[in-house]
């Protein structure tokens, strides 16, 4: 069976093999191509292969309507694929159309709509990594997480790197929580310095979380249905603007199994973080699993469609 990451570069060859088509551009191989051709034609199986030839077929149907790109025939079109660089910068467009000056870029999911898979730890300064202020993390940040994973380092450390997640008593109390409450502590400190800052704050997370550039986000959701979104923070597209938040009204606990804050902000988005051990073994970082409960349906165009 074919991985998450096989499953979403092999769907993005399948975009930018249908844009390709229905434009006239041309697709530029290089070393940015060779991980999403291959994952199309020897990663898959030819059930799933079909499935995201027709579920693209469908959603480029529909994004070159929307942005009225006809089909250019020797006008010099090209689709590229991003690097891996580029997304680690906050680009998130896994494939682009240039037409002239003109840049459509789209993200590729295959059965996910995690929007970041960001990591904590004892060193990684979030606050200044994820854009939000130039001067980083407060040493009240530093003073309430370094303990736990001074922890975590000790018990690697004595155990050979064999110790066991799963043998760790009390695993939310002792590391989960404490880490999710000093994390959303930072995150309204910032906010609370003024209402620029607030909106500051509120713009840069969503850039992070979501993409600094617009894009339309196609999702290939089982084998019979697509998700299109588009996001346009910055007025390059033919769909309605998408406005940032200015403000967050709360930062809500979740209970139960899930170790996860919401964080709910104004103009109708709503980000939940679940933290949780991203290797079986006890290693001195957590990650983030991020995604998106709510997004503001005036705003962020979105539709659906089935196909077969």
């Amino acid at each position: 069976m074919a991985t998450q990451k096989v499953n979403g570069m092999a769907f993005e060859w399948a975009i930018a093999a249908d844009i390709a088509k229905q434009s006239g551009g041309s697709i530029i191989e290089d070393s940015n191509s060779i991980g999403p051709k291959n994952a199309f034609e020897a990663g898959i199986s030819e059930t799933r292969r079909k499935s995201f030839v027709r579920a693209a077929e469908v959603a480029v149907k529909h994004i070159l309507e929307k942005e009225q790109i006809s089909y250019l025939e020797n006008s010099g079109a090209t689709i590229t694929f991003n690097s891996d660089a580029a997304g680690q910068s906050g680009d998130v467009r896994d494939v682009l159309l240039h037409i002239g000056s003109r840049v459509i870029g789209v993200s590729c999911k295959s059965n996910h709509e995690a929007l970041k898979h960001s990591r904590l730890s004892g060193v990684l300064d979030f606050v200044r990594s994820w854009g939000l202020d130039p001067d980083g993390c407060s040493q009240i940040y530093w003073d309430a997480i370094r303990p736990l994973f001074d922890e975590l380092t000790l018990i690697r450390r004595d155990s050979n790197a064999t110790a066991l997640w799963a043998n760790l008593d009390q695993k939310p109390e002792r590391f989960y929580w404490p880490l999710l409450d000093a994390w959303a502590a930072e995150i309204n400190r910032l906010c609370s310095i003024s209402e620029e800052k607030s909106a500051s704050v509120c713009r840069e997370m969503i850039s992070y979380l979501i993409g600094r550039n617009d894009f339309y986000k196609v999702i290939c959701h089982g084998a019979h249905t697509v998700y299109l979104q588009a996001y346009n923070f910055n007025g390059t597209l033919s769909t309605r603007r998408t406005k940032y938040p200015d403000a967050i009204n709360a930062i809500n606990k979740k209970n139960g199994g899930v170790y996860s804050k919401t964080i709910i902000f104004n103009h109708g988005y709503s980000i939940n973080f679940r933290i949780h051990n991203a290797s079986s073994r006890v290693e001195p970082s957590l990650k983030f699993d991020i995604t998106a409960m709510g997004l503001p349906v005036n705003e962020v165009y979105q539709q659906t469609f089935e196909f077969r």
